[in-house]
């Protein structure tokens, strides 16, 4: 904290304390003087009735009487004073107080004390983190595991501002999230500071093929360009290319990198299918439609559960493979829920990633999930259902499957 801030707050309760203060201050001279004047109005009666008494004028009796009401009046007078002063002890005391109690919540505000104690905790944690990813258990990653491993790579960032690395895990992380602007924004940042490094520019290449934007495919070509040229024999970035240039409509391009894929792909990849269909499709040529592989799924939720449901819900319906540990949808939904009971059809077009699809499972775990908003990890107070259903190459099967749940 720098010490134009510390003088800042002092010279703030400084003002404060004085506005309540200088009123009083002032007040005190008055007060003194008026005390005084009163005390010479009262010698000055008692004089004019001795002098009476002494002139005949009046009796000794009355003169008495008359004495003592002039002293009780400045006893009444003098006590109501002594109030006033202990009332402006009080606001004074009262202002005092208040003054530094803002200028402690300004202090607190100002340094962020909470702010840093989270960074110190996510810093903490960072360790514990990159061992839960080092040994493949992402998928088991919590809403709060992220949260802290973004704060960690931020609190990083700060201190190295240049780090790509840096920037690249934090796309990563927030691609994971489906924060997709705030990814493209960090991973522009980490091609900035590391324009040479072959995995920052793969891994924006990813992202940005998750678009459809056709400004980011076009950069995502201009990228995958640059890196086979520097790794000619990578098939994986050829492939990549090829489904960029697919969704692009370059049918010289797409036609180009399947020539280089040729006998490289087994003939019934879905990938390989699609691709040809599409450089098909380009040419003016009438496809073979080909049979999906899937789910028509009624979703319903529980008598239980249904008035938990949540305004402007979403609803996240998809599929991992039943047989393994991969917690990776190979085909996933997300829709903004109106009502349920509802059918939605989940199928091979339905996949994240070309090459895992519906096609490579033969049982699959289905998952509904409503959320309360659209990020895909679940989150404590998600409502879920699950069952599980072989799956029939070539065939989209009808499946109901209950929301029975509440995530904790």
């Amino acid at each position: 904290m720098s010490w134009i801030f510390v003088a800042a707050v002092v010279v703030l309760i400084a003002l404060l304390i004085l506005m309540v203060v200088l009123p009083w201050l002032r007040a005190r001279p008055e007060q003194e003087n008026l005390t005084q004047a009163n005390v010479a109005v009262v010698k000055q009666r008692l004089s004019e009735l001795q002098r009476e008494v002494e002139e005949g004028l009046l009796s000794e009796q009355d003169m008495r009487q008359a004495s003592d009401e002039i002293k009780i009046s400045l006893v009444e007078e003098q006590q109501s004073q002594a109030q006033g002063k202990a009332n402006a002890s009080f606001i004074l005391a009262c202002g005092a107080l208040l003054a530094i109690a803002v200028g402690t919540v300004a202090y607190v505000k100002a340094s962020n004390i909470g702010h840093l104690t989270d960074a110190q905790a996510a810093l903490d944690a960072l360790p514990q983190l990159s061992s839960k990813l080092a040994a493949g258990e992402g998928q088991n990653f919590t809403p709060e595991d992220f949260q802290q491993l973004t704060l960690a790579i931020r609190k990083r960032l700060q201190d190295e501002p240049e780090d790509g690395q840096g920037w690249m895990f934090l796309g990563r992380i927030w691609m994971a999230l489906n924060q997709t602007d705030e990814a493209y924004a960090a991973l522009e940042k980490a091609i900035h500071f590391s324009p040479d490094d072959e995995n920052v520019r793969m891994t924006y290449a990813r992202a940005l093929m998750m678009s459809d934007d056709k400004s980011h495919l076009e950069n995502a070509r201009r990228l995958l360009t640059s890196l086979i040229e520097q790794q000619q024999d990578n098939d994986n970035l050829v492939l990549m290319q090829a489904v960029v240039a697919g969704r692009l409509g370059d049918k010289t391009l797409l036609a180009g990198s399947l020539r280089q894929l040729e006998g490289k792909l087994p003939a019934d990849s879905p990938i390989a299918m699609q691709l040809n269909e599409r450089l098909a499709s380009l040419n003016g040529e009438t496809p073979v439609a080909k049979a999906l592989t899937g789910f028509n799924l009624t979703v319903e939720i529980s008598e239980e559960l249904a008035a938990t449901i949540p305004q402007n819900a979403f609803l996240f319906v998809f599929a991992q493979d039943a047989n393994s540990d991969n917690r990776m949808p190979a085909a996933v939904l997300r829709l903004p829920l109106d009502k349920l009971p509802l059918t939605v059809t989940l199928t091979s077009e339905n996949a994240m990633a070309p090459n895992y699809t519906l096609a490579q499972v033969t049982s699959a775990r289905l998952i509904a999930r409503i959320s309360a908003d659209q990020e895909a990890p679940a989150q404590p107070g998600d409502l879920e259902g699950t069952i599980e259903a072989p799956v029939q190459s070539g065939k989209v099967i009808d499946q109901t499957i209950v929301i029975n749940k509440e995530l904790m």
